[in-house]
């Protein structure tokens, strides 16, 4: 919320008379002060100005400091604002995006405000992992990301299109919706791609209904060959004697 800043004003009169004006602007990040973002992903940070509805923001500034160098950011070849300045997208990430972002917001007063947030590198890679049959798993080691993953799936190389067998927000996958062997989860969000395969083991011919019928054909048909071979063999003893 805005508060009230009283200021001194020195008249041609050569006196000091109080006027009010409106200020005290706040700014934060959405994601906090740290965020993870893998090399060759997109960035995107975005602020929040808290402000009153009589307070208008004049400008909105978005700095990048790594080490000693201090770069102030605008449009570029992989660099974009939007909303009105107060978001910043940064595509195919490099080294050199690894670093503290500072944004500062000016009012129509003059009354400034800025917030800091650290960009890390991701070291290790995220590991997926497929748990209670068909459910797609990612640890990402509680490392906070501006956006939230995106699951897909193949089954035997066949990417999965029937909505009906995607559960919750993809990272489930109902199997009695379609029918294959090998099933691929892939993740994609700001910290990276990662994917995990998962093969539903193969069925012994017992376990099977056809197999069984045949099983039990094959049985029947041996032991009524089997009969049928004593008693060729126990007519031919009868002639002999």
């Amino acid at each position: 919320m805005g508060s009230w800043m009283l200021v001194w004003i020195l008249c041609t009169t050569v006196t000091l008379m109080p006027v009010c004006l409106h200020g005290a602007i706040s700014v934060r990040f959405k994601t906090g002060r740290l965020l993870n973002v893998a090399l060759g992903q997109t960035l995107v940070l975005e602020a929040i100005f808290e402000k009153d509805p009589d307070d208008k923001i004049d400008m909105v500034t978005w700095d990048r400091k790594r080490g000693r160098d201090n770069v102030r950011l605008s449009h570029a070849n992989r660099i974009s604002l939007e909303k009105e300045d107060a978001l910043l997208r940064v595509t195919d990430v490099a080294e050199g995006d690894f670093a503290i972002y500072k944004v500062t917001v000016t009012d129509s007063n003059g009354y400034q405000q800025y917030d800091s947030i650290e960009v890390r590198k991701i070291v290790e890679p995220l590991k997926a992992s497929i748990a209670r049959v068909l459910e797609c798993v990612v640890d990402n080691h509680g490392m906070t990301q501006w956006d939230s993953p995106q699951f897909s799936w193949l089954v035997d190389g066949v990417t999965v299109t029937n909505q009906t067998a995607l559960l919750a927000d993809g990272s489930r996958l109902d199997i009695s919706e379609v029918k294959g062997v090998n099933f691929t989860c892939i993740i994609k969000s700001s910290l990276g791609t990662v994917t995990t395969h998962y093969q539903i083991p193969e069925e012994s011919c017992e376990s099977q209904p056809c197999c069984a019928a045949l099983i039990a054909v094959a049985v029947v048909t041996a032991i009524t060959l089997m009969a049928g071979f004593i008693v060729m063999k126990k007519c031919k003893n009868n002639a002999i004697l």
